[in-house]
């Protein structure tokens, strides 16, 4: 998990929903959300609709521009079509009222969706929280090709290190594999662009 930057919220999940509905797109949206699953517990979310546009599709650029082009979580490059997916950090069952905010909406590929899921703890680490490092918590073993845990941290961010690695399940066999290539790939290769490497923590 990379550490990035968010960039400002769109100006469309800010603006005023209306002149009669004082409030930001985004905060309707999820009260609207949030009363239907109130009512119907099984009643499935659907991206509103903003100038005839899903609002999902008018996010994507922004959001992938933040990571340029990697998975928010795992760091994968590119992201193909069936990756080009928005996470809801905070899952909108349980937080609809967070189903449109800004800070709560990542872009990631398939794998990290799949893991990730539903799944959340308070604990979870968030790649652009302020004062995140991956180096502050993990390190990465190349002989095996995993992400552990850096020895001696205070027993909170030990607990958070932690949490992230099993709800994200970074060390999958598929994603020790991708990690392995990608290294082997670009070890020798100091030259090439950095944006263009896949897990680019591996080579900070």
């Amino acid at each position: 998990m990379r550490k990035f930057l968010r960039v400002n919220s769109p100006i469309i999940l800010l603006e005023n929903y209306s002149a009669a509905i004082p409030k930001p797109r985004w905060q309707v949206y999820g009260e609207r959300y949030a009363e239907r699953r109130a009512i119907n517990k099984s009643f499935e979310f659907t991206w509103p609709q903003y100038q005839r546009k899903p609002l999902n599709q008018l996010l994507m650029s922004s959001l992938i521009q933040q990571t340029d082009s990697h998975c928010s979580y795992c760091d994968a490059y590119p992201l193909m079509s069936a990756d080009n997916t928005i996470d809801h950090f905070k899952p909108k069952s349980k937080y609809p009222i967070e189903v449109c905010k800004w800070e709560n909406l990542y872009v990631v590929c398939a794998h990290c969706q799949k893991e990730k899921g539903v799944n959340y703890d308070e604990k979870l680490l968030r790649p652009d929280e302020q004062g995140y490092d991956f180096y502050h918590y993990f390190y990465y073993d190349f002989t095996t090709h995993e992400i552990k845990i850096l020895w001696g941290l205070p027993e909170e961010e030990a607990q958070r290190a932690e949490t992230t690695l099993q709800i994200m399940n970074f060390n999958h066999p598929a994603m020790k594999e991708s990690r392995r290539l990608s290294y082997e790939g670009f070890a020798d290769r100091p030259d090439f662009p950095p944006n263009h490497k896949t897990h680019r923590f591996m080579f900070e």
